[in-house]
């Protein structure tokens, strides 16, 4: 498993990305922004918390697309098993990171953090099974979607949107576990079939 942590770059990587996203979620705390909205004319405020979940996901892919693939070829190493593994606890350890800046800073926003990086992870994830160079930027067309043509002229965001829904909806916290386990589920594939290939 040495060789595996190692080969992911996760001390380096991974590790820096989720401090400076737990910074960023303490210091961005209820902040917004106002940006114009392109369908319905105006501006939208925009939580500024919608931006950290983009350092996972990038964090993540770039540990996940760093391989040794002289290692990971030996059908005894269960790599796949291995990467889903960091994948979850990174989602839940968001989640906990969210949970904890809402809790002691009286944050709303905070509490959704962790919701939305697992959307956003699971819709990175199905990206790099189905078109991998598209799977770094898919997130961020997300919320660059939603900023700009998530919300209707009383500036409330579309159902279809999940990101700015509060943490305690239930349809988007729900659809956040659904997009995620999907997008787990490919990968985990995608990262079998491709080690059995030996590419």
């Amino acid at each position: 498993m040495l060789w595996w942590f190692k080969a992911r770059r996760i001390a380096p990587v991974l590790l820096p990305s989720m401090v400076l996203f737990a910074l960023l979620v303490l210091v961005m705390n209820d902040g917004s922004v106002e940006l114009p909205a392109l369908l319905t004319g105006g501006n939208n405020s925009v939580v500024l918390t919608l931006l950290p979940p983009l350092l996972i996901t990038s964090g993540l892919l770039l540990c996940l697309t760093s391989r040794l693939l002289e290692g990971e070829v030996a059908g005894w190493r269960p790599v796949a098993r291995y990467d889903a593994l960091l994948i979850t606890a990174v989602i839940i350890l968001s989640v906990a990171i969210g949970a904890a800046v809402g809790w002691l800073s009286g944050s709303e926003t905070a509490w959704g953090v962790g919701r939305n990086t697992a959307y956003l992870t699971g819709l990175m994830l199905l990206a790099y099974a189905v078109v991998p160079p598209a799977a770094v930027m898919l997130p961020i067309g997300c919320i660059f979607t939603v900023v700009f043509l998530g919300y209707d002229r009383y500036h409330r965001p579309y159902p279809w949107t999940i990101l700015p829904e509060p943490a305690t909806h239930v349809s988007a916290a729900l659809a956040s576990a659904a997009v995620f386990t999907i997008g787990l589920a490919a990968f985990v594939a995608t990262r079998r079939n491709a080690t059995v290939r030996g590419t």
